[in-house]
């Protein structure tokens, strides 16, 4: 026994080296997560305008468009639970946050797991929503990253296209010309809107909140969410950005009319602006694919958002 352990270990010494060269690459890659970390670290004092959401905030809401000092902390994927936990990590020190825009979209009150982006998240912020991530993959990124994922950063490192971007785990399509700068990275300036992608997206959709049963938790934790900003002199605003109008045309109407009353509900009752840009007539051309704002698209949008901020701000 004494001489066959040390055989075995010297056997398994590659194995161990190589789990923990990988544990190394994934813990200093660089991620989008990661950097909006660090940015808004950076910027806490002196961010006036909070931008949260999901991939449509993410992509849709360009903070250099706005004239107070913004932020995007909108991420794909995120969900209102998790906007209220990131955000409210920063909070106590965020001395000059006067607005935060709260983006809901078609889906947003129908989810608040966020799949593997959960353990995404706590390795960019350190929020464990409900405590229950494994152990394992908390305290390891070559556990708790899939394979597939972890192969396709790996192939990045050696992409020079990724060199001056900085984050390896953004979606295919993003802009990587243009650094990530007040938590915004924006989609190319092209567009797909194919009959086909539009059905397909609109069925995943439909699909995902025709079967969800959370609509009412989510509700109670965004409204306990508005009234602790609200308890801290910030104003949430309710927004919908725009979808293009053939792929509106697929979403369930019966969602869209109980979305409509939510949030109505929800301006009525804490008393905060909702602004609906779902329906917005935006030209085909500043759509990235048939949900979301390409880099054209974005700075047109935000302008008009910056406007309306501006506009609230002179009251």
């Amino acid at each position: 026994m004494r001489r066959f352990l040390p055989k075995v270990l010297l056997f398994l010494s590659p194995v161990f080296g190589v789990f923990i060269l990988l544990e190394i690459f994934l813990r200093t890659m660089g991620t989008s997560y990661g950097i909006k970390n660090e940015q808004l670290i950076q910027n806490k004092n002196n961010v006036q305008l909070l931008i949260l959401g999901n991939s449509h905030a993410t992509y849709g809401l360009d903070p250099a468009k706005f004239s107070l000092t913004a932020f995007n902390l909108a991420q794909v994927t995120q969900s209102l639970y998790y906007d209220r936990r990131i955000t409210s990590r920063y909070l106590n020190e965020m001395k000059s946050l006067k607005y935060v825009l709260i983006s809901i979209d078609f889906h947003s009150l129908y989810f608040s797991d966020e799949g593997y982006r959960n353990l995404w998240t706590y390795y960019g912020y350190g929020v464990d929503g409900d405590g229950r991530l494994p152990l394992l993959s908390k305290c390891s990124r070559a556990i708790g990253y899939q394979p597939k994922f972890t192969t396709e950063f790996i192939k990045r490192r050696f992409e020079g296209k990724y060199a001056g971007f900085g984050a390896l785990d953004v979606e295919t399509g993003v802009d990587l010309g243009r650094p990530i700068s007040n938590g915004f990275f924006n989609y190319k300036n092209s567009t797909d809107l194919s009959p086909a992608s539009l059905q397909k997206r609109a069925a995943e959709f439909n699909e995902m909140v025709r079967h969800k049963e959370e609509r009412a938790s989510v509700m109670q934790d965004l409204e306990a969410f508005i009234v602790e900003l609200q308890a801290r002199g910030i104003a949430p605003i309710l927004i919908t950005l725009p979808c293009y109008g053939p792929y509106r045309d697929l979403l369930d109407k019966d969602v869209q009319m109980q979305n409509s009353r939510d949030i109505q509900y929800l301006s009525g009752k804490y008393k905060i602006p909702y602004w609906d840009y779902f329906t917005l007539p935006v030209a085909a051309g500043l759509f990235f694919n048939c949900d979301h704002l390409n880099g054209k698209g974005a700075q047109y949008v935000s302008a008009l958002v910056s406007g309306r901020v501006d506009s609230l701000r002179a009251r």
